[in-house]
């Protein structure tokens, strides 16, 4: 059985839709880790960043939540959720994996420590989200383009971490609820997977 360490107040609560649209939940045993206890000696010998979400399957160490969606993606790829190494969709798909993870993150990340936009311009070139016109303009095209799905017409393991991230986003003043992004909102809001992700109720309130 794999082992998945994380903790309620993580980042690693993205990944609990995406193990219900795989139906694997009863094949990972959840161990939560108390943030305390991520820099004991015990964990840093799992994952020396000291970090969770870390994922550990018959002795391989997956950490970094993107990852971890990729990883879990491929390992069931019978269930339809990452296109296969030859499916010309497969860099599309990858693209919005790391775009969320790297750009994304790291854009909301600056805006939660209230770092200026003059701040952030004068470091644009050194910063992998570039700038926050970079950012929305980046998900503006993406969500026209969506068809329903980042992908076309079937969901993939990115429209389940792009969703989570843009709904805590908004929910958190982090992001503004753009118009563009209400379609690809609510049809993720849909899916029985997202029942009781807290963030999509304070975006509702």
């Amino acid at each position: 059985m794999m082992k998945l360490y994380n903790n309620a107040q993580s980042r690693g609560m993205t990944l609990f839709p995406l193990l219900k649209e795989l139906g694997i939940e009863d094949q990972i045993d959840q161990i939560q880790i108390a943030y305390e206890d991520m820099h004991k000696a015990d964990y840093l010998k799992i994952n020396p960043m000291g970090k969770v979400p870390c994922l550990v399957d018959q002795g391989i160490v997956i950490s970094e939540t993107a990852a971890i969606f990729t990883y879990l993606a491929d390992k069931y790829i019978e269930k339809g959720l990452a296109p296969a190494l030859d499916d010309p969709k497969r860099g599309a798909y990858l693209r919005w994996m790391f775009f969320c993870h790297g750009p994304l993150t790291e854009y909301m990340d600056f805006k939660s420590f209230h770092i200026s936009n003059e701040q952030i311009e004068a470091k644009r070139s050194s910063l992998t989200f570039g700038n926050e016109d970079s950012v929305f303009l980046f998900l503006k095209n993406g969500m026209q383009q969506a068809n329903p799905y980042l992908l076309g017409e079937k969901i993939s393991a990115a429209d389940l971490y792009l969703a989570y991230w843009l709904v805590f986003a908004i929910a958190f003043k982090i992001l503004p609820y753009l118009d563009e992004f209400k379609p690809f909102i609510e049809l993720i809001e849909q899916r029985d997977s997202m029942k009781g992700v807290i963030w999509f109720q304070k975006l509702n309130s």
